[in-house]
C-alpha cells in the first residue's frame, strides 16, 4: 500500500514536488476527492488545462473570459 499524502504543500514544498501528470515542477496543487483527497501537484501548463475542462464541464458560460484572465494571471 502505498503512503498517502495527508497535508497540502507548502508554497515551498510545492516547488519540489513533479507535477503528477507530466512530471514538469509544479506550482500548484489539487486534492481529489474520489482520490482521498490526497494533495497532488500540478505544474502550470497542466493546471491551465485541469481548470479549462472543469470550466468547460460544469458549461460555465463565461469559460472563455476566466480561461483568458486566468492564462494571463498565472502565465506572467
Amino acid at each position: 500500500m502505498t503512503r498517502r499524502r495527508r497535508k497540502p504543500y507548502t508554497a515551498l514544498g510545492i516547488r519540489r514536488v513533479p507535477c503528477f501528470r507530466c512530471g514538469e515542477p509544479s506550482r500548484f496543487q489539487w486534492d481529489i476527492c474520489a482520490d482521498g483527497n490526497t494533495p497532488r501537484g500540478l505544474c502550470v501548463a497542466c493546471d491551465v488545462a485541469l481548470n479549462e475542462m472543469v470550466l468547460r464541464w460544469v458549461g460555465d458560460p463565461e469559460a472563455d473570459a476566466k480561461m483568458a484572465s486566468y492564462r494571463q494571471r498565472v502565465l506572467s
